[in-house]
Order: structure tokens, then sequence, then C-alpha cells
């Protein structure tokens, strides 16, 4: 039972024999079920390549079963728990808790990456339907006062048993959980609970689902070629193939993806047309039809707010934060108002500098739809950065080697691509994870292009996590981006900021398939704090942009020419261009989704216009007009369909962290140290959530981080300075 709370070598490898390589299924593989058909995939034993989910048999219909089986085979399990004869124990009631649950859950995983990268509606339907269930089952467990009854016996024994840290790290864990859902309160409030959870389970869902139907639907189609002035030639032709699958002849067609979104913005010289896609780009699921989230985010802000009261806690957000790094709401936003300051200073210079070259084309209102643009322009002039000049040295199969190679030099992994085993979609590709003595680590699992079956934005997730009880089980990874996808036979060109992603999403990865704990709970980014989750992510993307990294992976596609000196040099002393823009958006979008959940139940119910209480807050806080925040309410998916409520501020956070951490290796003149790769691997990568954040970075880095190199990094310590 999980917690509540996610030598260089290109070629591939000869794919080992079945019996040799695979690892042991996941615990509860063999579903012992007599009710269970067996025909269904998702009960039976899996005859696959490394215990890959058979996802070419796999189908709708299975899934229901397998969730109705692995429902009752966990009440099976809990009950047998609870009505163990013998005195409650480690092994007996936590551990026993711990591994509970295992076909329920790893259902619930390949259920979850499927609606997440090729749903449907019949899946859709399902979700919302199981979401509610899903939320109940874990409500009849944290809630049972006989199984909680049992965990505390164990856990004020603690002091006296004889655990190791991993095991007295699980007991406490175990503990807090039952506490935080509320085992210790009332039956009055243990019942309210569970419906509340129940409704937050559903419309989460149903949000998910209103802004992936919002995001496909809308379409902007061009047909007239002089509109497609300024745009790079990829994008033109990825356009031109959107509009032949979306049956538009002889048009090009632009959708909202952010990848589709953020080119045509940066490029595009119609006005007009930027605005045009701007507009539907902000008000998405917003429209007041079907699909507006406006109700289902103003509902959720006040369950959410009541759930912390019957809780003991005086707003959602101190209820999240209490087991996070920052610890309180008030802590993070003094966080984010120390980068907010600098960040409006440097926009407002970013400004100025727009407005120089936006009255060259009389325009002397720079608005939203214009940033993008100007500040394409600006740093064009600056730093001689061109798109189509930069593109080619970013092929996707030689950025994505490249992150290969950057976790080879650090950790001494090897990625080998295996062709023939089951995938989602058939533009998936897998890898076969080696270390350094040849020992499995684990599976890898690309999806990088867009698709209208697709949730927006990219993302790190697992199919199967790693543990070490009675026996290894190693990881199944994948990572998940929505890039544009070509015309076939063309190559996917990345822009910079696609290449960070790219490297961004990997760092989660690494730390997902490099984990050694014993138990599940701790495996990777299981269980980890928001805004310490990040810090393996975002780590990585420093190592893509250093010159010594570029050499090796930004070639030419055409010529295999390596990306020549003066472009590692701009592409350097560009780092820091826009940062005022993209620190302030980020925090905006911070500050939002703070003042969303630091309101008590009186104050939610008092909210009625989602809109409004955006302008008002933003405006508080002083954001620029022509700054929008990186997320309107209606499409923040992140605080409201996914697990970042209270913590978007988590990756500003984590970049002190990451930022401190690679200060560490540039200071030791090697970016490569394998002394600090070593013990950022040990203690880091590997240790997952075993022991406390604070601690295992302190055993890093041998001290607390440090705020400077972030503020360096983004260009900004001068204004922190100055003030």
């Amino acid at each position: 039972m999980k917690s509540l709370c996610f030598a260089l070598t290109f070629a591939a490898a000869a794919v080992p024999s079945f019996a040799s390589a695979q690892p042991d299924s996941s615990p509860g593989t063999t579903m012992d079920n007599a009710a269970a058909d067996l025909s269904n995939p998702l009960i039976q034993e899996w005859d696959t390549p490394f215990g890959i989910p058979p996802f070419d048999l796999i189908r709708d219909e299975h899934f229901r079963d397998a969730m109705e089986a692995g429902f009752e085979q966990q009440r099976a399990e809990v009950k047998a728990i609870i009505e163990n004869p013998e005195d409650p124990s480690f092994s007996n009631t936590i551990e026993a808790l711990e591994q509970s649950g295992a076909l329920i859950e790893r259902t619930f995983k390949i259920f979850g990456n499927l609606t997440g990268t090729d749903t449907n509606s019949t899946l859709d339907a399902l979700e919302l339907e199981m979401n509610p269930r899903n939320s109940r089952r874990k409500d009849e467990i944290y809630l049972n006062e006989a199984l909680f009854r049992r965990v505390s016996v164990v856990y004020e024994a603690r002091g006296k048993l004889d655990l190791d840290e991993e095991q007295h790290r699980l007991l406490e864990l175990t503990h807090r959980d039952f506490v935080r859902a509320g085992a210790a309160v009332d039956a009055e409030s243990r019942a309210r609970l569970t419906e509340v959870n129940s409704e937050l389970a559903s419309l989460s869902a149903q949000f998910g689902q209103n802004l992936r139907e919002e995001t496909k639907v809308f379409e902007m189609v061009i047909v007239d070629g002089a509109d497609l002035s300024g745009l790079p030639s990829d994008v033109i032709a990825a356009a031109r193939e959107t509009a032949r699958k979306r049956g538009h002849d002889d048009a090009w067609v632009f959708g909202l993806d952010r990848s589709s979104f953020e080119a045509f913005m940066a490029h595009a010289e119609s006005r007009q047309l930027r605005r045009q896609l701007f507009d539907a780009y902000r008000s998405r699921a917003a429209h007041e039809n079907d699909t507006d989230n406006q109700r289902i985010l103003l509902e959720m802000a006040q369950l959410r707010a009541e759930r912390a009261r019957l809780l003991g806690f005086e707003t959602h957000a101190d209820y999240q934060l209490a087991t996070r790094m920052a610890k309180t709401p008030a802590s993070a936003e003094k966080f984010l108002l120390q980068v907010w300051k600098p960040g409006l200073t440097r926009a407002q210079e970013e400004l100025r500098d727009m407005r120089a070259l936006a009255v060259q084309d009389d325009i002397d209102d720079l608005r939203q739809w214009d940033w993008w643009y100007y500040a394409e322009r600006v740093r064009e002039q600056r730093f001689t950065l061109d798109t189509d000049q930069l593109k080619p040295y970013f092929e996707l199969s030689r950025v994505r080697d490249g992150a290969f190679y950057a976790a080879n030099r650090l950790f001494g992994v090897t990625f080998h691509r295996l062709e023939d085993v089951p995938v989602w979609n058939e533009d998936v590709q897998a890898f076969d994870v080696r270390g350094p003595e040849g020992e499995l680590i684990g599976i890898f699992m690309a999806d990088y292009y867009a698709r209208d079956s697709k949730s927006g934005g990219a993302w790190m997730n697992t199919y199967r996590n790693a543990s070490d009880v009675g026996r290894e089980v190693r990881p199944i990874v994948t990572n998940n981006l929505n890039l544009i996808k070509p015309p076939s036979g063309q190559p996917t060109l990345l822009s910079f900021d696609e290449v960070r992603t790219l490297f961004h999403e990997f760092g989660h990865a690494l730390q997902g398939l490099l984990t050694t704990v014993r138990y599940e709970r701790f495996s990777g980014t299981s269980g980890l704090p928001r805004d310490y989750v990040e810090l393996c992510s975002q780590v990585m993307e420093h190592w893509a942009q250093e010159p010594e990294m570029l050499s090796v992976y930004a070639r030419d596609y055409r010529s295999g020419e390596v990306i020549p000196d003066h472009l590692i040099a701009n592409i350097g002393a560009a780092s820091t261009f826009n940062q005022g823009f993209m620190t302030t958006e980020y925090v905006a979008a911070s500050l939002l989704d703070l003042a969303w959940h630091t309101m008590t139940v009186e104050e939610a119910e008092n909210v009625s216009d989602a809109r409004a209480f955006e302008v008002e807050v933003l405006n508080g806080y002083g954001l620029l007009p022509e700054i929008e925040p990186r997320y309107r309410s209606p499409y923040f998916s992140h605080i409201f369909a996914g697990g970042y409520s209270a913590g978007y501020y988590a990756y500003l956070w984590a970049e002190i962290l990451d930022a401190d951490a690679f200060t560490a290796f540039k200071d030791s003149g090697d970016i490569f140290n394998p002394e600090l790769a070593g013990r950022f691997k040990t203690y880091i990568m590997e240790a997952g959530g075993r022991e406390e954040p604070e601690v295992l970075y302190r055993k890093f880095r041998g001290k607390d981080p440090d705020i400077q190199p972030l503020l360096r990094i983004r260009g900004l310590a001068e204004e922190v300075d100055a003030g």
C-alpha cells in the first residue's frame, strides 16, 4: 500500500533472453483470486520481456474487471491484517500493509498512464467512475479504526523495535499517513472526509478531461501563405501536416499544444493572428459550456478548505506544506517574493527594450500577445541567435542520446534500444538500461510526440516502481513530451527550450531508474515532497547547455557538423535573457496557487468569480499588465488535476537545490566530477525517500543550499544585492 501522496554507448545492444534478463514481476503479479477472469491480461501473469505490460493485449473492457478484482483483493488483505490474532508487529502490520494492493495499484498505474497518453471516450467515462471509488478504497484503509490501532501499537513501540533505517522510516510515514488522512478524528468527521475525498477525485478527473477536450478541439486554420511570414520552416511543415490530418486541403493548422503555441507566438509576424491564438489559449475551459472548469475549481477550493479544517488545519496550504520543505504558506510566499521583486524589475527593463522595437512597427501599446514575438526579436539582435539557424543542431534522437551520454558519464549507466517489446503507441521507444557491471537497472520508455488523445505538457511516470522485499524488482519508467510531429521522413528539430524540457524529464527518469530502496514507498520520485522532487530533473537542465555537452550532441542533422563555438557562446550568453518575464509569469502562477489554497472555508465560499479572484490577487502583487501568469485557473492542471495544489512554488524552491548542486560541479572544474557524481547518485538518485530531503541533501553537499547560485544563474543577483 503506497503513500496517499510520482562508457558512452548509443548503439543498440542485442536484447537479452527473457529467462536470463527479465526481473521478477512485481509482487502480486500472479493474482490469487478465484473470482478473477484469468484471460484478462491485467490480472494474469505477464509473459512479456522485462515484465512490460502487454499493451497489445490490453483492451478498454479489461480495466473494470481488473479494478473490481483489485478492490476485492486488497479488502481481503487488509481484513487479514486486522484479524491477525498475533500481536501487531512491523512485519504483520506495517510491512504487510505496504505489500497489499498489488493488483489495484498495478492496474491504476497502467490506467493512469494510458488516460494521460492515449485516452478515448470509454476510458474517460471509466476514469470519472473509478477515481472516486479508488479514493474511497484508500479511505477504507486509512480511516479504519481497527487498522489504525494496530499501526499505533507498532508506532508507540518503535523505540524498542530492532528496525533498520528504512524500516523505521516506513513505520513513521505509515503512521503519519493515517493521522494526515484523518484516522484520529471523530466518526462524523471521518464520514465527511470520505465524501469530500470522493468528490475531489471526481472533480479533478473532470477538470483534466475538460482541459484536454478544449485543447483538442481548437484549430486556427490559415489559408493564406502570407500569414505564415516569420515562422520557421519546420513549424510551417508541421502545420501543413496537421491540416492534412484534420481534413483541410491547401491550408495550415495551429492548435493549442504548448510547442505549437509558443512557436507561433515567438515568430509569427501577423499580430492579429498572434492575438487570436493567444486569446484561444488563455481562455481554455472558461467558455461557460460543458467543458468549463470555473465552477469545478471553485468547488474544489471549497472542498479542500473544508477537508483541511476537518483535519485540524486552518487552510489547505497549511495542510499540504506541513510535510514539505517550506513547512508553512508564509515561508513559501516569503521565498517567492524574494524572487518576485527582482523579477519584476528585470521584466520592466525587458519591456523597455521590446517597446523600442515595437514602435518601429507602429505599435505603441505592446500587449500580452506581443511579448514572445518582440522578446525573440531582441534576442536575435543581441545574441545573433536565429531559430532556423539553431534548430538543425538539435535533432530529437541526437538530443536524447546526449541525455544518455550525460547519464553515462555521471552515473555509469547505458541505454540500449529494444525493438520487439510491447508499447502503447507506435511513437514510443523502449530502452534496456544497464549499470556499470552490465546489471539490469530498469526499462526506459520515451513518448515524445503530441496527439489529440494525449494530455498537454511534459511529465515522467512509472508503470512499475523499484522494490526489494524478498526479490528485487526493477522499474519501468516513462518520459512524455508534446513535441510537434513532423511530416513523414523529416527530422524532429527542437528549440533549445524543448531541449531543456527533454533533459528535465530525463532527470526525473534517472531518479526513478537508479533508486535502490527496499520498499516501493521510497522508490524514485514516489512520495517525495513536491518542493524536493524537482531537484533531479532541474539539475539535469544545466548539463544540457554546457559547452562540453553541446559539443557532443549538438550536431547538424544534415552534415554531422558540431555546433560552432560562437553559437555555443551565444547560447550561454542568452541563458539569462528574458528571465524577468519567465520569472514573473512563473511566480505569478505560484502566488495564484497559494491564494486559492490559503483561504478558510468561509473565504472560499465567498468566491464566486474565478477570473475576478485572479485579477484581484495578481493586481495586489503588482503584476505588469503586459504579462499573464503562466497558467490561468481554468487550465491550471498542475493544481486542479495534478498533485501540485499549494505547491506550484516547488519548481523554484527546488531550483535553490539544483543551482547549488550544479555550482558544486562547476566549482570543481569538472562537470562530470566522479566524486561529486558518486555522492549525488548515492544520496539523491538512489536514496529516493528513505530519509528527509534536508538530511539527504546535506549528505551530498556537506552543507545547506544557498540561494545565491539560483539568483546568479537567473541573472537576478544584482537586483537583489542592490535591494
